[in-house]
């Protein structure tokens, strides 16, 4: 019924191509919802004190004998109650109006050719637990930005928190809202480089029906991509994007289009940016995910050993959908046996897979984008981290992360916080800094593996030895284990050292350069 509805709902606004069906369409709405009501319709004046423009103008609105601007369009036909899918479709014909009224309409009595109309949006995530609040916020009515130019939300968070996730399924939910097309990138290229603008642009502009060969250069792409974009009702979802830089070009500039771009990074340099943050779960809403996705039943009969898992798993989303499928994949095995394999931190990041799911890919995508970065600090901060991780305890000061690297306080900040912009520490308050406890393995493995490389010792991953181990034991509280599993062949390589003994200005003291390893 519902569907039906929004059917009929297009296909009067489609028929919408001059001002007067416009203004009698206007009318339409304001009837109807007196009705619903039971009320009388509401006055001019009335709308002008809602909204504080003069009534004389409001009236001309409904008259036909004014073009409502496109934001007020959107506010008028909202307070009219229209649905989201009417609020779409009119605004398409609103637009359409305005096109047919300077002379860009199609000649005589034909119909428009509407343009295409993309549909790009990836699959809807099946499950999405303790997001309330944000969604909320990303589903709010937003039908226009206050400086006149497209919405652009950002949500940001660090590796396996689910910020990809969040997006696609407020896109899912927010799709009706607009008729002209959802248009979706991976700004994560090959490798786990960044992709190219142009290369977004391109594709884009096919999308929306631009130019077969697309122009010469990315700033003629991003014009025509804008001009494509003017007049149309599109959402946008950039997702992993790795810098403001990167954004930018990609983002429509009229009004009436929404974009939600997912990045680890803090885009604070976007100008006109709502942010949206998410962070790990608490224990309930992890305890939740970790049950839809290994049984809920089975955890209520295990309930201290599901505890456990949520524990190790220190509410990271991915990491609690991998164990969930761990157990969802062994219907036989009491969760205690999973519980007592995550308590080994010398292996709880090998357990963490399934499949294609590895929480270690997670990390080491944000760690490497950091060690190849562009910035100067970048490949610094990213060769500091294994040091910082054998800090004893989640989290340190900032003099104790300068004792720690041997640098001056200043100096050590500013690599510190290049490593809270990776989102690979966090910072709870100015010169404190802490570790996610998944993360904190990940980084002393990094140390371990970039040492052995070094010495050209055979390597995994998953390597760890002698002291840290022990050390890894201590932090996570680990029951020992016989032996590790064989690990796959090294991924990352020693960062260079100057001959002053220093590696992009972070001295190497403590770092793996002989044949002793971790000092």
């Amino acid at each position: 019924m519902r569907k039906s509805v929004d059917d009929a709902a297009r296909k009067g606004a489609n028929g919408i191509d001059s001002l007067a069906e416009l203004a009698a369409a206007l009318r339409h709405l304001r009837r109807r919802q007196a009705r619903q009501k039971g009320d009388a319709p509401l006055t001019y004046r009335e709308l002008a004190a809602t909204t504080g423009w003069a009534h004389g103008v409001i009236g001309d609105y409904f008259a036909g004998k004014t073009l409502p601007p496109t934001d007020r369009f959107d506010v008028l036909v909202r307070l009219l109650g229209a649905s989201g899918v009417e609020q779409g479709a009119l605004a398409t014909a609103r637009d359409r109006v305005e096109e047919r009224r300077r002379g860009r309409g199609p000649v005589g009595g034909d119909r428009p050719v509407r343009p295409p109309v993309p549909r790009e949006l990836p699959p809807d995530v099946p499950v999405l637990i303790g997001r309330e609040r944000q969604l909320a916020r990303l589903l709010s009515p937003r039908p226009s930005a206050p400086s006149g130019r497209a919405v652009i939300v950002a949500l940001d968070g660090p590796a396996g928190v689910g910020t990809s996730a969040l997006a696609v399924h407020a896109a899912h939910r927010l799709a009706d809202r607009f008729p002209d097309g959802q248009l979706y990138a991976d700004l994560r290229g090959p490798g786990g480089r960044p992709m190219p603008p142009a290369v977004v642009l391109a594709r884009f502009l096919r999308a929306l029906g631009g130019p077969a060969v697309p122009p010469g250069s990315a700033a003629e792409a991003g014009a025509c991509y804008r001009a494509l974009a003017a007049g149309r009702r599109l959402l946008v979802v950039l997702d992993n994007a790795h810098d403001a830089a990167q954004v930018r070009p990609l983002l429509p500039a009229a009004p009436g289009s929404v974009v939600l771009v997912a990045s680890r990074r803090v885009l604070a340099t976007v100008d006109g940016v709502e942010h949206v943050r998410v962070g790990t779960l608490p224990d309930p809403d992890a305890l939740e995910l970790l049950g839809a996705f290994g049984g809920t039943d089975r955890l209520s009969g295990e309930r201290r050993a599901a505890e456990a898992i949520v524990r190790h798993c220190g509410g990271l989303p991915l990491a609690l959908r991998v164990a969930g499928a761990r157990l969802a994949a062994r219907p036989g095995w009491p969760v205690r046996a999973l519980a007592d394999r995550l308590a080994d931190a010398r292996q709880r990041l090998d357990e963490l897979a399934c499949d294609d799911l590895r929480v270690r890919d997670a990390f080491r995508q944000a760690y490497d984008a950091a060690l190849h970065g562009a910035a100067a600090d970048d490949h610094a901060a990213a060769s500091a981290l294994p040091l910082l991780a054998r800090h004893d305890g989640g989290g340190l000061t900032l003099r104790q992360a300068a004792g720690v690297l041997d640098l001056p306080e200043a100096r050590a900040e500013r690599v510190l916080e290049r490593l809270v912009d990776a989102r690979l520490l966090d910072s709870p308050a100015p010169r404190e800094y802490r570790f996610h406890a998944l993360l904190r393995l990940f980084a002393l493995e990094q140390g371990v593996c970039e040492g052995r490389v070094g010495r050209g010792d055979g390597c995994g991953t998953g390597c760890g030895g002698g002291d840290d181990r022990a050390m890894a034991d201590g932090a996570a509280g680990a029951v020992p284990r016989p032996a590790m599993p064989p690990a796959p062949p090294p991924l990352l390589h020693p960062p260079p050292t100057s001959r002053s003994g220093t590696t992009n200005g972070v001295p190497v003291r403590g770092w793996a350069s002989t044949s002793t390893g971790w000092r």
